[in-house]
């Protein structure tokens, strides 16, 4: 029995030091000897696979192994089921996961200590005159356009659930401001390799409580449910869903198979506009805004992608979409410490914050963000990306 650092393919490509780890294979990793010959050459102790034809239908069933068993009898091979395989390359792409193995068999998985988890019995309740005095606090006012990224639970007990949050921001930003929130989709079919994730799904622009959507947030999924006439954009992957007077001018101006943070999205109108991001409980390193960097300055990073669609009909087909997003990005982890916005930061950029319950709300504007990132991005093309 021994306890080995684990690392992502991803990783592996590109460049760490592989020397004793474990390898993840991607989910569309199918063995072959040169796939096997290239981790031998970097000291690999073994790898794990979760390559199966049918990933998607059998998320729970675990692969069987084909390769040249005695050829390779000095690495470990372990096969895990895809949905096991999806959690082991999120972990690995932490830095810090390490599996104890006994033969070919994982007997544990071991992180660093965790933070004690939130005694949420005790966390403050919080009504909608509270949020209203926090959006004005952080600088929301009345005609204001906003992006709005949230976490429902991250300031406390929220009396009235999404649906006070939602009531707050129309409160707030008055019948002349608009805010719009985040409806993405997982439904790439191939976005720099097949997607084989058991998440995934067909993106159907009719669907408006789909269990796809839940990843960006239950404000999203509660407002496409109390207002089902908002308009929400056909993006086949990134759409957005809006309320106020220029919603739905603001989600007309992208067609479903333009890039996802093309000139058109909604995130480059707000920003034409004069609009904000409103950070309510979410990380900044939620901010969605950033890939409009890399699609407007075509940075590295970028896929041909293309995507699952329900037609009217109910039947399937799929589209071609540029500059998909594939891959990890350094903020996507790394949050505000990221070196995108420490630079960001340092150069000016304001993230103006205000406490909400055990939480907080941050704000930034969207011209400011704009001026100051690009910048950057023009400097070093890879900043977004990081070290990844």
């Amino acid at each position: 029995m021994k306890t080995l650092k684990v690392m992502s393919e991803a990783q592996f490509l590109a460049g760490e030091d592989a020397r004793g780890v474990l390898v993840v294979l991607e989910p569309e990793t199918e063995l072959t000897n040169g796939h096997l010959d290239a981790l031998v050459a970097r000291d690999v102790v073994g790898f794990v696979s979760d390559f199966t034809a049918d990933r998607f239908e059998k998320p729970d069933e675990t692969p069987v192994l084909s390769y040249d068993k005695a050829r390779y009898a000095n690495l470990l091979a372990i096969s895990v089921s895809p949905r096991q395989g999806v959690h082991l390359r999120t972990l690995a792409g932490t830095g810090f996961l390490k599996l104890t193995v006994d033969g070919a068999n994982i007997i544990e998985t071991v992180m660093p200590p965790a933070s004690p988890k939130r005694d949420r019995s005790r966390d403050p309740e919080i009504d909608g005159a509270a949020i209203r005095a926090a959006l004005e606090s952080v600088g929301v006012k009345k005609g204001d356009t906003l992006l709005v990224h949230s976490s429902l639970s991250a300031c406390g007990h929220i009396v009235g659930g999404a649906q006070t949050i939602i009531t707050a921001l129309i409160d707030t930003v008055g019948p002349d401001g608009n805010f719009f929130v985040p409806t993405f989709q997982r439904s790439e079919c191939y976005l720099n390799g097949i997607n084989k994730r058991w998440d995934h799904r067909p993106s159907d622009r009719n669907d408006r409580s789909s269990e796809a959507i839940r990843w960006v947030g239950t404000l999203p999924l509660e407002f496409l449910r109390l207002y089902p006439e908002a308009p929400r954009g056909v993006h086949l992957s990134h759409s957005w869903a809006g309320w106020g007077p220029r919603a739905a001018d603001v989600l007309a101006r992208q067609v479903e198979d333009e890039p996802p943070f093309s000139d058109n999205s909604c995130p480059m109108v707000v920003k034409e506009m004069g609009g904000k991001i409103l950070l309510f409980g979410s990380p900044v390193g939620h901010t969605s805004f950033v890939h409009c960097f890399e699609t407007h300055f075509n940075l590295p990073g970028l896929g041909p992608s293309y995507y699952d669609t329900r037609l009217a009909d109910g039947t399937i087909t799929w589209k071609f979409v540029p500059k998909g997003l594939p891959g990890p990005r350094e903020f996507y982890s790394k949050d505000e410490n990221a070196r995108f916005f420490r630079e960001a930061v340092a150069r000016g950029l304001e993230i103006r914050r205000t406490p909400l319950g055990v939480g907080r709300l941050a704000l930034m504007d969207c011209r400011q963000f704009w001026e100051i990132g690009s910048a950057l991005v023009t400097e070093d093309p890879r900043i977004i990306i990081g070290d990844l």
